[in-house]
């Protein structure tokens, strides 16, 4: 019998959890029909807990808070459709309330429980029942009902299932789509199958001993939409807290099924739009966007009524050049399918992009150098491919990132490279690297060792520390009209000097957002938008 949970039992709560998603994963997939036939809810829940399971790691944890930070936390970052950040929103409430607690009873539960349905019920702009929020809101008060009656979590969690799987039996009653297409809400069941696993994993039953029959005629009617929307857009936004529901009011105006959660700067987007072009745009405007995923919804129904899979529909290849694990990654979220190792001190020959360019299966291309020194290899690629070749002439990795947030995967060669181009030109680049030799500039001499800054091709300031060339370079490049400035920190950066420059940044009004890039040569590398 189990009264109560340790921090370290919530990794095998998850564990369990992840198995009843992928024992159910096509099962709910086949019966999505709101708010758009898109047959991906199920996959994007399993995503979704399993990027929660990533975030909590191998170790025995603990120290509850941060179990349920890694929770919340990996849930936010990785949660796909409209789905999974709903199902975000629920962990984010439950351990709020958890999470400074040393341990778990019923009386704790039925409160986290309930917790996070309300946060997810004001995370949808437009709350609509007979949905998750249904199946969780009525799972949640039968659990703050019942919660004097039962002590044992196993017994209290066979309630919520119950009444989780008596609500989503009747949600073809509360929306009439769903009644058409002879099928229960996804995401409902893909929470329900989450309560069923986490119920196995408490009592120790199989997980077929746990299951009731869930009595739906099957899907098949991909006509039946709720919107009719051509695209859904998801992406990580870092970005000043204050702008946030000026941008949540305007999707809502140009789209629908609206989601943007989060909080400290960082937040996950979704929406269902007509008008892609204007999403990314008022969203870059206020920060910068990662992870970006791009589903034409249209294009998706058609494949699900003829059966066909979606993948290979991305029009555009995208190559970059970088070095830095830190840099790599980031570059892999925005959409780059292929990183070609180089930079400053290591220049990539047009023969080695060109054989990253053939191992893509599109036949257009987008390659971004991202260094002034590597344009032209990269420019002689477009003779010697038989593909369709675009270069966006990145002269820093700074101005490879902004390009690659106007980037649209569904979008063709041109309209990308136009687009790219002209966003890369938002940003101003500098960068602090280490004098290999005695030298002089315009503010005097520079010995061997001293730290420089450089912006626009120009040793612009000097010192005996990194932290202090940061600082006269940042005064040079900051003007009263920026917002942001990203911190790519490099291998050889001294971490005391972090704090200082950060501070220093926000001191004079910018936005910070640090990628620990680990490039070498430059122990800072700043794009100031």
């Amino acid at each position: 019998m189990v009264e109560r949970l340790e921090a370290a039992d919530f990794v095998g709560l998850i564990n369990s959890a992840i198995e009843a998603l992928k024992l159910h994963k096509e099962e709910i997939n086949a019966m999505n029909v709101f708010p758009v036939p898109d047959g991906d809810t199920g996959t994007n829940m399993l995503l979704t807990m399993q990027a929660v399971r990533e975030a909590l790691g191998n170790s025995n944890h603990v120290d509850m808070a941060y179990v349920c930070q890694a929770m919340s936390r990996g849930s936010l970052m990785g949660a796909r459709g409209n789905s999974g950040v709903v199902l975000s929103q629920i962990l984010k409430g439950m351990t709020d309330i958890i999470s400074n607690k040393e341990s778990v009873d019923v009386d704790v539960m039925s409160e986290a429980l309930s917790h996070g349905s309300d946060v997810a019920y004001r995370a949808v702009m437009k709350p609509v029942e007979g949905t998750i929020l249904t199946v969780v809101r009525e799972a949640s008060e039968e659990g703050i009902r019942v919660r004097e009656g039962y002590r044992q979590l196993e017994d209290w969690f066979n309630i919520i299932v119950e009444q989780a799987r008596q609500t989503l039996e009747h949600t073809p009653d509360m929306l009439p789509v769903l009644k058409e297409a002879g099928v229960v809400d996804a995401g409902g069941r893909g929470l329900l199958a989450i309560f069923e696993g986490i119920l196995a994993h408490l009592t120790g039953q199989d997980l077929g001993n746990i299951e009731g029959e869930i009595v739906y005629a099957g899907a098949g009617l991909a006509e039946i939409e709720a919107e009719d929307y051509r695209y859904e857009a998801q992406f990580i936004l870092q970005g000043k807290d204050s702008k946030i529901e000026g941008l949540r009011e305007t999707l809502n105006k140009i789209g629908g099924s609206v989601l943007v959660v989060g909080g400290d700067k960082t937040y996950r987007v979704h929406v269902h739009t007509d008008e892609l072009g204007r999403v990314i745009e008022e969203s870059s405007n206020i920060g910068r966007l990662s992870d970006v995923d791009i589903t034409d919804l249209k294009l998706q129904a058609e494949d699900a009524r003829s059966g066909r899979e979606a993948a290979g529909r991305k029009l555009v290849g995208v190559v970059a050049v970088a070095v830095g694990d830190g840099i790599k990654e980031v570059l892999l979220s925005m959409g780059v399918n292929h990183i070609v190792e180089g930079g400053q001190s290591m220049n990539p020959s047009t023969a080695e992009i060109l054989k990253a360019i053939r191992t893509l299966p599109q036949q257009n291309i987008i390659v971004i150098p991202n260094n002034k020194n590597i344009i032209l290899a990269a420019e002689q690629t477009k003779e010697l491919s038989d593909k369709k070749i675009a270069l966006v002439p990145s002269g820093s990795i700074t101005e490879g990132f902004a390009a690659l947030v106007a980037f649209d995967p569904r979008a063709d060669l041109e309209t990308n490279r136009d687009r790219m181009t002209k966003a890369m030109k938002s940003v101003k680049t500098g960068a602090v690297t280490a004098a290999v030799r005695d030298s002089k500039y315009k503010g005097g001499k520079i010995k061997k060792g001293n730290y420089i800054g450089l912006f626009k091709g120009d040793i612009v300031s000097a010192a005996g520390t990194a932290k202090e060339a940061a600082r006269k370079l940042l005064e040079k490049m900051m003007s009263p009209k920026d917002e942001l400035v990203t911190v790519i920190i490099g291998e050889e950066a001294d971490e005391a000097d972090h704090g200082e420059i950060l501070d220093f940044i926000g001191e004079k009004g910018l936005e910070p957002e640090v990628i620990e890039g680990g490039q070498p040569v430059y122990q800072y590398i700043f794009g100031i938008e």
